[in-house]
């Protein structure tokens, strides 16, 4: 008998299976490309199915639709092969039914012989837990059964190739497996890894893993053509040897054959497959160069090794199921209340906006994670190799507000840090932190003036946004004077543009002759009434009055200068009209700057638009071919009636479903044709975050408040008259407190030397890469082990767990025939010490982190009449 709560949690899961089967049955959307493995920038695949192509005859690619990465799957059913994934090869093409897309999975639903087969790719969100969102690995799960309801034979074979971790097929690679109590997996990398790369990231290690407890399993490593042949003609049992001598070689030998990482298995007789699941991950470490310093991502603080974390990756799989098909069914909930057309595009686009950015941490000189230094680092994927691109933050601002609007916080914070050094000294917002990704060195260069509207305003609309939405003043209370700076520069600039540049122009196609963008105006006055609201939340009533009358007068300006006849110039001196896609702003923020008449006459320039094509609206009437989908669902959200909303969502959800052109869901294309211009630019952008628009709307406002911890340059918080009254409950709660430090503390000293007279793990080590360094916490049931992420950015106050971690050293070469595990003493950067030395300084670290988090929770029990009032 199965506990009461056990048979609760299948019931509901049958549920939410049930839903998201009857959901999927509705679905007719067939977009030129779906995401298989879409986790970071990097570990980023997708299937083309351009021209209503066969998903059975055709290779995995790298976002830029041009490198393949090499992916195979297939069934042997009473003897006979047939192919799952992956162009033609040995055996037959199983027979593709459907593909379906969730925010989370895509399903390819197949028939193989008498099986019919969903072979579901789950690249998982997990907005809630940062380790689990930063790890960047994804499931690919088969579930099927017999159409003819009678037993058979049923073999499983599945591999990848060294194509994932390089750009060219005579690259040298090296290889391994391992295995772990619960899970074996293979790895490959490069055998001269390199941080310089544009497309497939070179000092990358790809991971194929399976759970070591499914039947007859076999996990090897040989040449494409020698494993996948003895699969598929080795009748209903298999025997697999591999034909590779070493482990190490190059992507495509010299005789044309591609080494593969495979995992197989032979289910005996059955009428079903069960949910039999594969991981697939690409990693890199360190993630991103900032200010100098080598950041991680974030799962390495709750993880010793990879192997751990793979292990855990692969135990978490029933619950990570779970919990995407829960998150699939809010999301498509709220999205169908919209329209179904709505409910695609938000499908097609989730996975690409939250692999857009990895979540990273810096750590301490003795290797131990700083918890209060969590920063998010993007790229430009699709256009450049810029670093945290303002524009497309801005674009993909609607998704990170729904999904987990501490995300936005993540990526300002390095941008506001590095504008608010001596390193930056333009009066205007930088576009970005440089490049080349992964490198984020800043850009101080005065040439970007031409985009100072357009960077100040977003930067001023995304800090209040991430308040607003996160009720964290942090950001805005420890960059006060940088956000007045900007919107300063604004109040000067705004109005009239001049030749001044919108974000469009960086695609390279939309730059405009002419000046002064009507559009570009509004975003420069909306940022200025965003900066009065913020003066307003840190108290500082005189700005808040002199911004706000700013942005009135300016917007009224605006008004008259940018209306004609009832409708909306594009520019003040020509009757051109475009999407003001900037009005969103405004209603997102709910600033009630702009008049309901600037709506109302958007409405009817798009109403009585004679150059609509069959894929929309094209961004301005002097560019009648250029229609961008980002900016096209911006203005639906702003849309004052749903017939202009649902028409603007129609015209993109009919792109993105027009498997005629090509492309991984472009940003810009043409709205006669629907070809993409320039391709692979604008390909996989995360700023397709935008179809997120209508739902963000529906975001509710936080109470605003300042941590403890935070600090304000030049503002004083409202109510700090300089009174240090406490209230009495806050004595005696830090008394309470203080009483159960001192127990807490020695049981930190007591696990603390446990932890560290605890013998090193995994012999079986030869190739973890990437792995510079290790961390002795992890746990096997997928929860999710040390500190989540700090909400606050920017503040002083670590957590009060501190995990600690040692060098290691990715080795470039070919791979040693034995190696030992790291020492846990190993040598640090800064030269060898004693054991009872470093012992001493971590736990120095570790009381003294424990000791500032108790001041921070004493002092949180007294703020009642410190803290400012509430913003609502």
């Amino acid at each position: 008998m199965f506990p009461r709560h056990t048979l609760i949690s299948l019931v509901i899961l049958q549920l939410w299976t049930n839903w998201i089967a009857s959901a999927l049955e509705q679905q007719t959307f067939f977009p030129s490309a779906v995401p298989l493995a879409v986790r970071t920038p990097t570990s980023n695949c997708w299937l083309n199915t351009t021209n209503g192509s066969n998903p059975m005859t055709t290779w995995p690619t790298f976002w830029n639709d041009q490198h393949i990465l090499g992916w195979a799957g297939y069934i042997k059913v009473d003897g006979l092969t047939y192919r799952w994934l992956g162009a033609p090869g040995p055996g037959n093409s199983s027979t593709w039914i459907e593909t379906q897309v969730t925010p989370t999975q895509t399903i390819l639903t197949v028939q193989a012989g008498p099986m019919q087969l969903n072979v579901t790719f789950l690249s998982p969100i997990e907005p809630s837990d940062w380790g689990r969102q930063s790890f960047p690995f994804s499931y690919v799960y088969l579930d099927g059964t017999a159409t003819d309801g009678k037993p058979h034979s049923v073999q499983l074979y599945s591999d990848i190739s060294g194509e994932w971790v390089t750009n060219s097929p005579s690259t040298g690679i090296q290889w391994s497996t391992t295995k772990t109590s619960n899970t074996v997996f293979h790895q490959v990398g490069s055998t001269k890894p390199t941080s310089v790369f544009e497309d497939v990231a070179e000092d990358s290690v790809a991971y194929y893993a399976i759970s070591s407890g499914y039947p007859d399993l076999v996990s090897i490593v040989g040449t494409d053509q020698g494993l996948r042949a003895q699969f598929a003609t080795q009748g209903e049992g298999f025997t697999l040897t591999s034909d590779l001598a070493g482990q190490i070689g190059n992507v495509r030998g010299s005789d044309g054959k591609f080494p593969v990482l495979a995992h197989a298995m032979d289910l005996g007789n059955t009428t079903s497959i069960t949910l039999i699941a594969w991981a697939v991950g690409v990693a890199r470490d360190p993630i991103v160069t900032f200010s100098g310093v080598l950041r991680r991502a974030y799962y390495w603080s709750q993880y010793a090794t990879i192997g751990d974390a793979i292990d855990a990756f692969m135990v978490d799989f029933p619950k990570a199921r779970t919990r995407a098909l829960a998150l699939d069914q809010k999301i498509l909930q709220d999205a169908r209340a919209i329209s179904q057309n709505y409910a695609d595009l938000v499908s097609l686009s989730a996975r690409q906006a939250m692999a857009g950015f990895e979540i990273t941490l810096s750590t301490f000189p003795n290797g131990s994670f700083d918890f209060s230094d969590v920063k998010a680092f993007m790229k430009d994927v699709g256009n450049s190799q810029r670093v945290n691109p303002v524009e497309v933050i801005y674009a993909a601002l609607p998704a990170y507000m729904y999904l987990d609007p501490n995300i936005t916080g993540a990526l300002l914070d390095p941008l506001l840090e590095y504008q608010n050094s001596s390193n930056y000294t333009n009066t205007y917002a930088a576009p970005d932190l440089g490049g080349p990704f992964p490198t984020a060195p800043g850009d101080p260069t005065n040439l970007n003036a031409v985009y100072g509207i357009e960077d100040s305003g977003n930067m001023l609309i995304l800090v209040l946004a991430h308040a607003r939405s996160t009720g964290d003043r942090t950001l805005i209370g420890k960059y006060y004077n940088l956000l007045k700076q900007w919107a300063d520069y604004l109040v000067s600039n705004a109005l009239i543009p001049g030749n001044q540049y919108s974000a469009d122009a960086r695609d390279g196609i939309l730059v405009q002759s002419h000046a002064n963008l009507t559009n570009l105006a509004l975003k420069g006055i909306i940022g200025i009434q965003a900066m009065a609201e913020v003066s307003q939340i840190m108290g500082q009533g005189a700005d808040a009055q002199d911004y706000m009358a700013s942005a009135t007068s300016l917007m009224q300006s605006w008004v008259n200068l940018a209306s004609i006849s009832g409708h909306l110039r594009w520019t003040y001196d020509e009757s051109t009209s475009g999407l003001m896609y900037n009005l969103l702003a405004d209603k997102l923020l709910q600033l009630n700057l702009v008049p309901a008449s600037v709506y109302t006459a958007e409405s009817m320039t798009l109403s009585d638009n004679q150059v609509q094509g069959p894929f929309g609206f094209p961004l301005s009437s002097d560019n009648t071919s250029a229609a961008r989908s980002d900016w096209t669902l911006f203005s639906a959200a702003a849309a004052p009636d749903n017939t202009t909303r649902d028409l603007l969502i129609t015209a993109v959800r009919n792109h993105a479903s027009s498997n005629l052109t090509g492309g991984i869901f472009p940003t810009l294309y043409d709205v006669q044709t629907g070809l993409v211009q320039a391709a692979p630019n604008t390909f996989a952008s995360p700023a397709q975050g935008a179809m997120f628009s209508v739902l963000a709307l529906n975001v509710a406002n936080q109470t605003i408040v300042v941590p403890a911890s935070s600090t304000t340059r030049g503002a004083s918080p409202a109510g700090s008259n300089g009174s240090k009254a406490k209230s009495h409950t806050g004595a005696i709660v830090g008394g309470v407190i203080a009483g159960i430090a001192a127990l807490l503390l020695f049981g930190v000293v007591v696990i603390f030397l446990n932890r560290r007279a605890r013998k090193d793990r995994n012999a079986n080590d030869e190739f973890e890469a990437p792995r510079p360094y290790q961390n002795p916490v992890t746990e096997h049931d997928g929860t999710a082990v040390g500190p989540q992420p700090s909400r606050t950015f920017g503040s002083s106050i670590p957590s009060s767990k501190t995990i600690l971690i040692t060098q290691g050293k990715f080795s470039p070469g070919p791979l040693p025939a034995t190696s030992q595990p790291a020492s846990a003493h190993q040598l640090s950067s800064s030269g060898r010490r004693s054991s009872l030395s470093r012992v001493t300084d971590d736990l120095r670290s570790e009381v003294e982190r424990l000791r500032q988090e108790f001041q921070q929770l004493r002092a949180d029990q007294s703020i009642p009449l410190d803290a400012p009032p509430g913003y609502q």
